[in-house]
Order: C-alpha cells, then sequence, then structure tokens
C-alpha cells in the first residue's frame, strides 16, 4: 500500500499533541515516529483503519466492517481474504509496541489497539477538560491557551470521506463539541479584553454552524460591546433569516434581549402583551410557514382571508405567539369586528387605544385622526411591535393603523375577498381536508371519538371541514357525556341550523349583515341551489337576469361565501346552504336564525 508522506503544509506543529500518531480530525492521516504525515489517500485500507477509529479500543463486526467497504458493490467471494490483506497492509504500516498488537482478529470481529494521547479526537477532549477546568479555577489566561491549542488540531470535517452513519453520527459530535470549545473561548476572550479575537472566534462558529443560535447571541452582544452597533444589527438580522428560512422560527429570547440592547433598549413602562390565548392548529403547517417566511421581509404585513368558521383568528393568534419573542416591545391584538354606525370601526379610537398601549400619555394625543396615525408611526420607528387587527371588515379605514417601521410585523384577518393591501402576503385559509378536520374534531371530543371513526367522519362531512363548526360540534358532545359521535351525526342531519352553535351564526351574520339587497337575495338562493352550480341557474330563484345573478354570485365570492370552480360556475359551502335555507324568503340574514351579533371567527 503506498502513503503520500506529506511536507511543508502537510507537517503541521501541534502543541501539547506530540503523542498523537491518528489524527482524524479531518482527513484521515497517521504520524509515524518521525513525525512525517502519511495519508493514506482513499482506498480500502483506509476505509478499514478510520471505521475502526470510530470505535478505538472496541471490537467491530467483519460484517459491519464488509457494509462500510463494499457500500454500492456486490461483496466479493474472498471478502474475509481481503480484510485479513488489509489488516496485514496496515500491520506494516503501524508496527506493535511495546510488544502489544495495534490490531487484534476474533472470530468475526477486528479491534485497533489505541493507547491515551495516540488520537486527536481524544487529545482534543482531554484539552478542552482542562481548559474548564482552569476557567473554574478563575485561570482564564490558561483556559484561553488551552483551548486554543485544542481547536488547533482541527483540520476540516472529521473523518473526512467516510460516509457512512457511524460516520456522520460520530462526526456531529465531535464538530458540537468544537463549536462549544470556540463559544468557551470567545467568552475567555471577551474576559480578557481581546475583543477582536472572541469576534473572529465567533464569526468562525456562525459560520460553519450558523444554527446554533447561542453563537448568533455572544456575537451580537460582542460586536455590542465593541461599539460596532451597526455589525451588530447586520448579525442579529443574519440570523433571524438563517433560524426561519432553515427551522422556520423566529430568534429565540435570548437573541431577541440581545438585539434589543443594541437597538437602544425597552421602551420606558410596562409592556403591552395583549394576544389571546393560544390553541393548537391542525393542518395549517404550509400556512404558519408562510407567516414566518414574510415576517422576515422588508414590510411584514400579512393579510389572512376566509369565509365565517375558517378559523382566522384562531390562526392569526396562533402565529403571533409563534412570533412573539422577536417582538418584545409589545404584542397588540384588536378585534375590529366591532362597527360603528357604518359598520365600521371607529379609527380615532382605535389609534388612541394604540397611542396610551405604547406610553404616551392622554394629553399628549392628537384630536386628529392624520396626527394620531404619524405619531403612531413615529412611536414604532425603533420599537420591534407585533399588530393583530383581527375581522377587519374592508381596507378603507386599515392604512393609519399599519405601521411604517420595517421591524414590525402586522397580521389582518378578514372574511372579505373583495380587498388587498400593497405589498402585504396574502394567505387563504380553506376548509381543513378529511384527514385534518377529522384530527381535529378527536382532539377536541376526546376519547369517545376514538371508537367510532364512521361516526366521525360523518360529522366531519356535515361541518364541511370549518375549525369553528367542528368545535362547536366536538363541545356539543362534550356537554352531553351520554350521547355518542353517531347521536351528535344523527343530530347534524336531522336539523343542522339548530345544531349549530352561536359561534359559526354569528361568523355568518356579521358577513351577511353587510349585503346589500341583490347580494342577500342571492344569498338566500344559495338554500335552493346546489353545492356546485352555473351563476345562468341562480337567475330564476333570484327573480333577474342571468348578468345580475352572476353579479351578485361575484360580490357573494368578495364576502367569503362562495368559491369560483370555473368562469360561470361557483361552489357553496354545505354550511352556507343551510343557514341560508333557514332565512326565510323575504327577511333579512339579521333575523330569524341569523341574529344581529358581532364576529367572533
Amino acid at each position: 500500500m503506498e502513503m503520500a508522506r506529506g511536507s511543508g503544509s502537510g507537517e503541521r506543529e501541534r502543541e501539547g499533541a506530540a503523542t498523537v500518531l491518528f489524527h482524524v480530525l479531518g482527513p484521515l492521516e497517521v504520524h509515524g515516529g518521525d513525525a512525517a504525515a502519511c495519508r493514506l489517500g482513499a482506498g480500502k485500507p483506509a476505509t478499514l483503519l478510520a471505521t475502526l477509529l470510530l470505535q478505538p479500543n472496541a471490537w467491530v463486526a467483519a460484517d459491519e466492517l464488509t457494509e462500510t467497504m463494499w457500500p454500492e458493490h456486490a461483496v466479493p467471494v474472498s471478502v474475509r481474504a481481503n480484510l485479513k490483506t488489509y489488516v496485514w497492509q496496515l500491520r506494516r504500516l503501524l508496527p506493535d509496541h511495546d510488544g502489544q498488537p495495534r490490531f487484534e482478529r476474533r472470530a468475526g470481529a477486528y479491534r485497533i489497539r489505541v493507547r491515551p494521547g495516540e488520537l486527536d479526537a481524544h487529545r482534543f477532549g482531554e484539552l478542552t477538560a482542562d481548559a474548564r477546568r482552569a476557567a473554574a479555577a478563575n485561570e482564564p489566561d490558561a483556559a484561553a491557551t488551552l483551548l486554543e491549542q485544542a481547536l488547533r488540531l482541527w483540520r476540516g470535517r472529521p473523518f473526512a470521506g467516510l460516509d457512512t452513519a457511524a460516520a456522520r453520527t460520530v462526526s456531529s459530535r465531535l464538530e458540537q463539541q468544537r463549536d462549544e470549545a470556540r463559544e468557551h473561548l470567545a467568552e475567555l476572550q471577551v474576559a480578557l479584553g481581546r475583543g477582536v479575537d472572541a469576534v473572529a472566534t465567533l464569526r468562525a462558529v456562525t459560520a460553519e454552524a450558523p444554527l446554533r443560535e447561542g453563537a448568533w447571541v455572544r456575537l451580537v452582544r460582542t460586536l455590542h460591546a465593541a461599539g460596532r452597533r451597526a455589525e451588530a444589527i447586520v448579525a442579529y438580522r443574519q440570523a433571524r433569516e438563517v433560524l426561519s428560512t432553515e427551522l422556520g422560527v423566529e430568534p429565540g429570547a435570548a437573541l431577541t434581549e440581545a438585539y434589543r440592547l443594541v437597538a437602544g433598549g425597552t421602551p420606558s413602562g410596562k409592556v403591552r402583551r395583549e394576544l389571546p390565548r393560544d390553541v393548537p392548529l391542525t393542518g395549517r403547517a404550509h400556512e404558519l410557514a408562510t407567516v414566518m417566511r414574510a415576517a422576515t421581509g422588508l414590510m411584514p404585513v400579512v393579510l389572512v382571508d376566509g369565509m365565517a368558521g375558517a378559523g382566522k383568528t384562531a390562526f392569526a393568534v396562533h402565529a403571533a405567539h409563534r412570533l412573539a419573542p422577536a417582538y418584545p416591545d409589545g404584542q397588540f391584538y384588536l378585534d375590529l369586528s366591532g362597527a360603528d354606525q357604518q359598520g365600521r370601526p371607529d379609527t380615532a379610537y382605535t389609534l388612541e387605544r394604540l397611542l396610551r398601549g405604547i406610553g404616551v400619555p392622554a394629553a399628549a394625543v392628537p384630536s386628529d385622526v392624520d396626527e394620531r396615525s404619524a405619531l403612531w408611526r413615529s412611536e414604532l420607528a425603533d420599537r420591534r411591535v407585533l399588530l393583530v387587527l383581527d375581522g377587519v371588515p374592508d381596507g378603507g379605514r386599515l392604512a393609519p393603523l399599519l405601521p411604517a417601521a420595517p421591524a414590525c410585523l402586522t397580521l389582518v384577518t378578514t372574511a372579505s375577498r373583495g380587498w388587498h393591501l400593497d405589498g402585504a402576503a396574502r394567505i387563504a385559509l380553506r376548509p381543513l381536508a378529511q384527514v385534518d378536520a377529522a384530527a381535529l374534531f378527536r382532539s377536541a371530543a376526546g376519547r369517545r371519538a376514538l371508537a367510532e371513526p364512521a361516526a366521525v367522519a360523518a360529522v366531519v362531512r356535515r361541518c364541511g371541514g370549518l375549525p369553528a363548526a367542528l368545535r362547536d360540534a366536538a363541545a356539543r358532545l362534550q356537554s352531553r357525556p351520554q350521547w355518542t359521535v353517531r347521536r351528535l351525526a344523527d343530530e347534524l342531519d336531522d336539523d343542522p341550523c339548530r345544531t349549530l352553535t352561536d359561534t359559526v351564526r354569528r361568523s355568518v351574520a356579521d358577513v351577511c349583515r353587510r349585503l346589500a339587497g341583490a347580494e342577500q337575495a342571492a344569498w338566500r338562493a344559495l338554500g335552493d341551489l346546489p353545492e356546485d352550480f352555473a351563476a345562468a341557474a341562480a337567475a330564476p330563484a333570484m327573480g333577474v337576469t342571468a348578468g345580475a345573478a352572476r353579479a351578485a354570485m361575484e360580490a357573494l365570492v368578495d364576502r367569503g361565501l362562495l368559491e369560483v370552480v370555473s368562469p360561470e360556475r361557483y361552489r357553496s359551502h354545505c354550511l352556507v346552504r343551510h343557514l341560508a335555507k333557514c332565512a326565510a324568503p323575504g327577511t333579512g340574514p339579521s333575523r330569524t336564525h341569523l341574529r344581529d351579533h358581532r364576529r367572533v371567527a
């Protein structure tokens, strides 16, 4: 077996490693007595040696060695003879020491004997342990020196070139230990007044292990302490982007606090945290990922639309709780479905509430709406605030409430699809798929639902996959311990309007209350139409022309009461049809079964 003897850069001086023979913290190298580096290359002997060094002094089954050395090829008939040949070649390279055999064989297994100090990975562990003891003894200079010696042993990825599950596991563990040693070294360098060295050390960690949030925290703090504020802000933004892109999460409390210190501290007064109680979500992973990506944009605004009962409020609140640590200067929640005489929230009152919430004294709140809006944007310029605007009927009065600062996030929910926000990411919440809807109902209904899968499927169909309706149905079952799920499904089949709880009724009622005369006629006509229908088919029921019927149906699409199937066809949700049937002809939806209540979904 040929060995390439290194010289020059290949012969690295490693402090404290005079007895090291095997170097696995990078490409595999073996150092002989004359300290010349011997690289074995990528042949079978090198693979055999590396595999044995993954478990030094432990017996490794011959079958495991065979699988590693011939991973994609047919194992030769002479495999055992080949193994013996490769072991013989390694013995020539690594003769016995003090009369003890370097390689040992027993029935069906091999092992390599490694003495203390001969493996660089072991030496690395010894040096880092010594450094921890020195630091505990209040000897930071000695601890830093030991860690620097330990880190100089590294030449690249451990066991480079050996691509097996066992090698990847050991390599990942060693790299984690290396990164921990680097972070410890950076702490010591800061304590010793070596801030420049600490920044270089931490940049190496974040470059090679960008998901180590602790390293980003130390880097932001170290840059800030060195007066390099702009670099600290850039580092935070890089960390936030990496965490969002790779893991779909926002920075944790420690990184957020580090950024807050860089950005100028906490605003005076008590921070408002107004988010309602969070509830688990089912089947919304894709939509949540969209929110997480949008939160890292230059002007993060997310508009969530969906029909009444689709779970917009629950979704927005859940997303806000996930993101809350990244917005330490306040999390506001406003239910804007409460109406003034025009059916819209009072913008002046809303702005006053927000300004008071961030600490503006009542006497300092302007009376003019435009001035309040300008002050609101100004107050948020250097803050990280999360704003949930729930149940917005239209975009007419929304603009004065939106922050201009890129560090703030706004989540807006609406039942209407007839308006948009420039630059906002838009998410359409549709009814849940059958599997997700059944999972939601089972989790809310409890153990009884586990025993009746067919009845659960019937309830899911009757609720049309709407989260609010499914939770209402589960609550009804929970309140009646004597009922089976089949009894609940029968109740829903017999009279869906009567068994629907007020949550869904109020949601649809709030939308229908704003319908104009032709739109109300179109909505009532849905009760007599099939699920999927052509616009022309609605005209006789409404007593209007096909064109007028089409225009009215498009208005219902904008209100979130219909789905467009094709240019001439529409689809209605089963609960919308049932509620339309419950409204007597000639009456508005705010009478009989649809009482005029505030929207809550």
